[in-house]
């Protein structure tokens, strides 16, 4: 009999060891074709929605980007987004940059069906976003709901038409911390008792409290952690990248120990999905660097999962014959033999085509500094970004000492103050 309730007791820890594991999540932000700043030619070019929805194990896909929250050049300053070359059609003369997209629709529809969740990422590396007051962010939050969850007020604009998403991200990387507790809250009191579940969700950098949105006095983490119910935290672009155990793994301690004590978000752990998606080298990982991160964290119980910059990369990203995100994901799920190595792509062909048209390459910031500098080296400077000295168009990041030069998106520029990518109006230079 003892051996009997032993080996019961056994299998069921057993168990719970597996489901716990099955629970951890692979998410992936999709959208952007980020690859195009590897590979020009079409035939690598991100795939549509329904392709990563009916091809693919991740289990949360976000959208990016809304963008703008506000654009004064549209009726009742609607929102603008951005779908690289995936949606360009104008909703209509009064809705320029708010855009009908009957193909995302279908996709968002084809990945619910498959019980997958998508969520629309708000915000991004470039943009004009933010707000001046709670009050105007609450106003947005009503824009959010009625534009793409279970809200019936702006059906004749809803981007996705009949298609309701699953929640928002929260990508701030840069403005101010103004607004974003009170646009938590209001949305948090639409979603909640309603057909489905919702997600609110957000992804800062890896230092440990988050420039934009804490936790620290009057930034979303610390005022509304338990509205909050997942983290992606970016863990590379920053010197708290996977790659660096001594400064990876406390930041992480930290992150868990604010989610354990605040009845906090889920914490997930974002990396790029291929070597070149991400700005720098060494923020990458091979699949056995992963499953060895994975051995350390999986039992945490906040621990949610990993998160991917982003679908086009890992779609080019072939090792073993199998995209990358298929290891992480086998990795997760207690799957077979880990295969270690660079990644393997297909060659390119001769042919060339135009761009397309995108907002980021890669999801970064750090913390801003509002001064401009006379040159782009970072000698005396902290880590973080700042003015081009002679291009408006761009801007740089310093890193470990290092300088990064980046470009604004087509027809923007860099606004010092604000420190983002901006319209040319609201841009002085």
């Amino acid at each position: 009999m003892v051996l009997k309730v032993a080996f019961i007791l056994l299998a069921f820890f057993y168990f719970c060891e597996i489901e716990g594991a099955k629970n951890h999540k692979l998410v992936v932000y999709w959208g952007q074709n980020a690859v195009y700043n590897l590979k020009k030619e079409r035939q690598f070019w991100e795939k549509d929605l329904r392709h990563f929805c009916m091809n693919t194990r991740y289990d949360t896909i976000v959208l990016a980007f809304m963008h703008v929250f506000f654009d004064a050049r549209q009726k009742d300053s609607m929102p603008g987004m951005n779908f690289a070359f995936h949606c360009e059609t104008s909703m209509n003369a009064d809705y320029p940059f708010l855009y009908r997209c009957p193909e995302i629709e279908a996709g968002i529809k084809e990945c619910q069906s498959r019980g997958k969740q998508v969520l629309m990422s708000l915000g991004g590396a470039s943009g004009s976003y933010g707000f001046q007051n709670d009050a105007q962010a609450t106003k947005f939050a009503n824009t959010v709901y009625h534009l793409l969850l279970e809200g019936d007020q702006l059906n004749n604009i809803r981007p996705f038409g009949s298609a309701v998403l699953d929640g928002v991200d929260l990508d701030i990387e840069g403005g101010t911390s103004i607004g974003y507790s009170a646009f938590v809250r209001e949305l948090y009191k639409l979603t909640r008792n309603k057909k489905k579940k919702y997600i609110i969700a957000a992804a800062p950098q890896c230092p440990f409290p988050d420039s934009f949105l804490g936790p620290s006095p009057g930034k979303a983490f610390q005022d509304v952690p338990t509205m909050i119910d997942e983290i992606y935290i970016q863990f590379y672009n920053n010197y708290c990248h996977t790659g660096d155990a001594k400064e990876f793994y406390p930041n992480f301690a930290q992150w868990i120990n604010y989610s354990s004590k605040n009845n906090g978000p889920m914490i997930y752990i974002g990396v790029p999905s291929h070597e070149r998606a991400a700005y720098g080298n060494g923020f990458w990982r091979t699949p056995a660097e992963m499953a060895a991160i994975y051995q350390k964290v999986k039992d945490e119980p906040r621990f949610g999962g990993f998160m991917f910059w982003d679908a086009s990369f890992d779609q080019n990203n072939i090792i073993g014959g199998r995209p990358y995100s298929e290891h992480i994901v086998d990795i997760m799920k207690g799957g077979s033999v880990i295969p270690s190595g660079s990644p393997v792509t297909s060659k390119s062909p001769a042919t060339k085509t135009n761009a397309p048209i995108t907002t980021s390459s890669s999801k970064t910031t750090t913390t801003p500094n509002p001064t401009k500098p006379g040159s782009t080296s970072c000698n005396g400077l902290k880590d973080g970004i700042y003015a081009h000295p002679t291009d408006c168009t761009k801007f740089f990041q310093c890193h470990g000492g290092n300088s990064y030069v980046k470009s604004c998106s087509s027809g923007l520029k860099f606004n010092s103050v604000k420190l983002i990518c901006d319209w040319p109006e609201n841009v002085t230079c």
